[in-house]
């Protein structure tokens, strides 16, 4: 009887662990809006290097601070042309409560659809101070100097 409990019991746990969903969402969850300045040019530093404000949420809590992000891309694309592709990075959010959430940039995209102003898509890993996927999508403007980036980071 004992043996059989403990057969039950194991292929309960078993089908449990099986059935974990695995989710793309970050953990924590976290969604915000993004505005900053393009630092350096990939041409110039390897990299694309941004720094920007970060204003959102993480969790169900208000949160602020600071993102940066080193991109590489392929050319940028031209007005008309196919987008171009974002080929990997690293970003980082800094918190003003301290807390760090970074993680990898693992794709996306770049399209120019008006003169100077790019459509930016970003697929985000996150490795440190949480886990799961998050996603960037903004402008990119090349119309002033330093160029601008603004958009929203969500799951």
């Amino acid at each position: 009887m004992a043996k059989r409990r403990l057969s039950i019991c194991l292929l309960l746990v078993t089908l449990s662990a099986g059935a974990v969903t695995l989710r793309a969402d970050s953990t924590p969850a976290l969604q915000g809006g993004v505005f900053g300045i393009e630092l350096c040019p990939q041409s110039v530093c390897g990299a694309a290097i941004f720094v920007a404000a970060f204003n959102g949420q993480i969790g169900n809590r208000p949160a602020a601070g600071t993102v940066t992000v080193a991109v590489t891309h392929d050319t940028l694309p031209t007005l008309g042309g196919p987008p171009s592709a974002i080929t990997g990075g690293v970003w980082s959010i800094q918190l003003l409560n301290g807390r760090k959430i970074a993680g990898r940039v693992t794709g996306g995209s770049l399209l120019q659809y008006a003169s100077d102003l790019f459509l930016v898509a970003v697929d985000m890993e996150v490795d440190s101070g949480g886990s799961g996927t998050l996603s960037f999508n903004g402008v990119l403007s090349h119309r002033v100097f330093p160029p601008t980036i603004s958009g929203t980071i969500s799951q």
